[in-house]
C-alpha cells in the first residue's frame, strides 16, 4: 500500500494552475492531508478541506467540506502585482486548525459559522430572545421568570449561539426532542416544559420577524408535533379518607426522620390549615400578620392573581406561627433556611413528603400544592359557599363576585370557615367520624344557623373594637354611627 503524500503543491505550482485556461468542469488539485485547490470553470480558485464528522443528529459519520477561502476571484488576473487572498501556506494553517477542532470533537464548519457571527451579536438567537423577554410588559414577573428559565435551562444550550436566520426546522425539532429526552430521564412520559419551550421559540421568531424586521420564516410553527402530546396530570394529593394519616405523619415527622426540622413540620401543618400556594407560605413574612384580627395579609405582588389576599388565621394556625417566633423571629420570614440564608426552596415540602413515603409506595403521591385540592374538596363537602371557598383559595379575580364578597361580612364568613376547617382537621387526627353530606336537612340547617351566629359574633366584636378606636381618635358619635351601620350591612 502506497503511503499518502502530503505537500504536493507549491506556490509556483498554484500560480501555474491559475494561469491555465478555464476548465470545462470543476477541477480538484490535492495538496494532501485533506486540503484541495478547486479550479472553477468561471475562473475562481479556492481552498477546501474534506473531512468526515458525525454529529448528534447523524446515524453515522458524514462526508463534509469546509470552504477555507479564495486564492483568487474570477475577475482577478495573475500578474506581477497579484497577491492571493489566501496563500498555500495560509490554507495549510487553516487546515491544521480545523484538524485540531476535529480532534476535540468539534465540527469545524459549524465552528466557522459561530465564529463568523461572533461579532454580529444582535443577530444571535440568544440576543433576540433576551430582547423579547425584556419587552414582555403584558405578563407578570413570575411568568417572566418562567420564560427565562425555559431559555437558560433548556433552549439556549442548543440554539442560543445560532444566528436567527441560520436556524432550521430540524434545529427546532432536535431542540424539542432533547428537552423531552431530558425529562424522560427523570421518569416523565410527557413533558409540558418541552412543549412550552417550542412555543417560546416560535414566539421569539415571530418577534424577530414582526418587531425586528428579520426576513425569515417561522420554522418553529407546527414543530411541537414532533413531540409526544402532553397529558396534564391531576394535582398529586391523597384522597380525603387518607387525610387523617397524612396529618398524623406530619405531626410525627420530627420523631421519625433524621432529616426533619421543626420548621418543616410547622410549615406542613400550616399548609394544611391555610392551603395557600407553596411560594406564598415560603415567603410568609412576620410583618404580614395582623394580630388585631388574627389574619395574614399577603400583598398583591406575591399572589398569582396580583391581588391582595387575606387569610383568617384560626387559633391552631396562630399557635403554629408562634412556635416559630423563637426560631425565626429575628429574620423577616416566618420560615427561614439558615443553611442558605434565604427562604426555603420550592423542593422544601415535596422532599419532606417523599421522605414520609408519599411517593406512590407505600403511600399515594402527595405534593405541597396538593393541600389546596384537599381543602377545596373538604370544604365543599362541609357545605360552605362555593364563592367563599374559591375566594379563600384565591381563584377569583376582580369580578362582580369578588367585589360583592370583599366586605367585612365576607371576611367574617371566611373566619368561621377557617376555624371550622381547623377543628375538622383536629377531628380527623382524633379519629372522629365525619359525616359530610350525610347530614339530614334539619341537621344541615342547624349547622348553617350556628355558622351565621358565629359570623354575627365576629362582626359585633369587630364593630365594638372599631367604635373604641374611633372614639379614642376623637371622631364624632354621628360619624361613628354611620360607619358602624355600613359595617353591619
Amino acid at each position: 500500500m502506497n503511503k499518502r503524500q502530503n505537500y504536493l503543491l507549491s506556490d509556483n505550482g498554484v500560480k501555474s494552475i491559475a494561469k491555465q485556461s478555464l476548465p470545462a468542469k470543476r477541477m480538484r488539485h490535492s495538496d494532501g492531508d485533506s486540503l484541495y485547490l478547486i479550479h472553477d470553470p468561471k475562473g475562481s480558485l479556492y481552498w477546501v478541506m474534506a473531512y468526515r464528522y458525525q454529529s448528534d443528529k447523524d446515524i453515522k459519520p458524514k462526508q463534509k467540506t469546509l470552504h477555507i477561502g479564495s486564492y483568487k476571484t474570477a475577475n482577478q488576473t495573475i500578474d506581477g502585482k497579484f497577491t492571493p487572498e489566501i496563500s498555500l501556506k495560509q490554507a495549510r494553517i487553516e487546515r491544521d486548525k480545523a484538524k485540531e477542532l476535529l480532534a476535540e470533537g468539534i465540527d469545524p464548519k459549524e465552528h466557522r459559522e459561530k465564529e463568523k457571527n461572533r461579532f454580529e451579536q444582535k443577530d444571535l438567537f440568544k440576543v433576540i430572545a433576551d430582547a423579547y423577554i425584556s419587552e414582555r410588559q403584558d405578563t407578570t414577573p413570575k411568568n417572566v421568570q418562567k420564560l427565562k428559565g425555559y431559555l437558560n435551562n433548556h433552549i439556549l444550550k442548543h440554539i442560543g449561539d445560532y444566528p436567527i436566520s441560520a436556524i432550521t426546522a430540524q434545529d427546532i425539532i432536535q431542540t424539542g426532542l432533547a428537552i423531552q429526552s431530558y425529562f424522560e430521564t427523570q421518569g416523565k412520559r410527557t413533558s409540558e416544559t418541552a412543549h412550552k419551550c417550542m412555543s417560546l421559540i416560535s414566539a421569539i421568531l415571530e418577534y424577530a420577524i414582526n418587531t425586528q424586521g428579520y426576513n425569515i420564516n417561522n420554522v418553529a410553527l407546527g414543530r411541537s408535533k414532533a413531540l409526544r402530546p402532553h397529558r396534564a396530570e391531576r394535582m398529586k394529593a391523597v384522597e380525603q379518607h387518607q387525610f387523617a394519616d397524612l396529618l398524623k405523619n406530619i405531626d410525627s415527622y420530627c420523631n421519625d426522620s433524621s432529616y426533619a426540622h421543626p420548621q418543616t413540620t410547622a410549615g406542613l401543618q400550616l399548609m394544611a390549615l391555610c392551603f395557600v400556594r407553596t411560594k406564598e407560605l415560603r415567603y410568609f413574612e412576620w410583618s404580614e400578620i395582623d394580630y388585631h384580627k388574627n389574619i395574614w395579609r399577603i400583598p398583591a405582588h406575591k399572589m398569582k392573581m396580583r391581588q391582595d389576599h387575606i387569610i383568617p388565621l384560626s387559633p391552631q394556625a396562630m399557635e403554629i406561627i408562634e412556635r416559630m417566633r423563637p426560631i425565626t423571629g429575628d429574620t423577616d420570614y416566618v420560615f427561614y433556611n439558615f443553611m442558605s440564608n434565604k427562604p426555603y426552596s420550592e423542593a422544601w415540602f415535596n422532599q419532606a413528603l417523599r421522605r414520609m413515603g408519599y411517593t406512590g409506595d407505600p403511600y399515594p403521591k402527595m405534593t405541597g400544592h396538593g393541600f389546596r385540592q384537599l381543602a377545596s374538596t373538604g370544604l365543599y363537602e362541609l357545605e360552605f359557599s362555593s364563592d367563599v371557598i374559591e375566594i379563600q383559595l384565591a381563584h377569583l379575580e376582580q369580578s362582580s363576585v369578588k367585589r360583592r364578597y370583599d366586605t367585612s361580612e365576607h371576611l367574617a364568613e371566611r373566619q368561621v370557615m377557617m376555624n371550622e376547617w381547623a377543628n375538622h382537621l383536629d377531628d380527623l387526627r382524633a379519629g372522629k367520624a365525619v359525616k359530610f353530606d350525610l347530614l339530614s336537612p334539619d341537621e344541615l340547617e342547624q349547622v348553617m344557623q350556628a355558622r351565621r351566629r358565629k359570623t354575627t359574633d365576629i362582626l359585633i366584636h369587630d364593630k365594638n373594637i372599631l367604635i373604641k378606636s374611633l372614639q379614642a381618635q376623637g371622631i364624632s358619635d354621628d360619624l361613628i354611627k354611620q360607619l358602624t351601620k355600613q359595617l353591619l350591612k
